[in-house]
């Protein structure tokens, strides 16, 4: 058994080995200019309910809140917390307009979302990629008009609860046309470099794989991470990811070293970023102060 287990070990070791540095720079580069983009939206959304607040300081809560949500159960738990107290004290933005800023940035997400599971879905059609075309725009044009409605259901897929008052600044933001689009166009932005990431950390193991794939993989991944129930996701994003890829024909080694490397980009290096942050930009003091409240 020990032996059994000292051989993969090994195997994994030498494939990793194998892995091209330049794909895995690329890599770390397009995980932090995702982070530069969510802090775009984030003050573009902050304007269009009335308040702003200085963009190096909303990419340093978002990076704090990144290493909050890695060291806390449950996704998002304990970072959008920390992400309404950092603007609350660093801009003095009221929490309740933070919060409204953070649930409706959540709410555009489901939009690329929706469509990279389109795009997943035309994976497994051997027929024409129309009728998921069709859906998709279908599916926009709904939103558009049941946008009431649709804030609603996704406030309680989201398990938050807002006031009347917060409901309606949500709501009003769909008349905001240019900020809409803008800020949608930044979350698909933000969702196809999560794609491009796992893509070039495949091609750093010389893995030619489809994007159609690549897209089933990555909602895959977020969806391991939505049910997860430990600090980060931890044993539960890597087995289902490693999981995912055997399914679809990726070997063991591969799929396992793919794994580590993605978990390393997405959660290793970004909870070390995400501490200094915290703990040079007075960080610990907030998150205590928000804790004792």
């Amino acid at each position: 058994m020990l032996e059994s287990i000292t051989i993969s070990v090994q195997r994994y070791f030498l494939v990793m080995c194998t892995a091209s540095l330049k794909y895995l720079i690329l890599a770390f580069l397009t995980y932090y200019v995702s982070v530069v983009i969510y802090g775009i939206r984030w003050k573009l959304v902050l304007r269009g309910i009335g308040r702003d607040a200085p963009l190096l300081e909303l990419i340093k809560a978002i990076l704090a809140s990144i290493f909050m949500n890695n060291v806390t159960p449950m996704s998002r738990s304990g970072g959008e917390l920390l992400r309404m107290a950092w603007v609350s004290r660093k801009a003095n933005i009221p929490v309740g307009v933070s919060a409204v800023s953070i649930v409706y940035e959540r709410i555009l997400e489901m939009i690329p979302i929706f469509g990279l599971s389109l795009l997943g879905m035309s994976y497994f059609s051997s027929g024409e990629p129309l009728p998921f075309v069709v859906l998709g725009i279908a599916g926009i044009i709904l939103i558009w008009i049941k946008w009431g409605a649709f804030v609603r259901i996704s406030l309680r897929l989201f398990k938050t609860h807002i006031s009347e008052d917060e409901m309606g600044k949500i709501v009003s933001l769909r008349n905001r046309r240019n900020l809409n689009i803008l800020a949608v166009f930044l979350s698909s932005a933000v969702w196809i470099l999560d794609v491009v990431r796992l893509k070039l950390i495949t091609m750093a193991f010389g893995l030619n794989m489809a994007w159609s794939f690549i897209a089933v993989v990555s909602i895959a991944n977020l969806l391991f991470g939505l049910l997860a129930f430990t600090p980060g996701g931890v044993g539960i994003i890597e087995g289902g990811l490693i999981g995912t890829l055997t399914y679809f024909g990726i070997p063991t080694a591969f799929a396992v070293s793919i794994t580590l490397l993605e978990r390393f980009v997405s959660y290793v290096t970004s909870s070390i970023v995400g501490f200094l942050v915290l703990a040079t930009s007075g960080g610990v003091e907030l998150w205590r102060a928000l804790k004792s409240q």
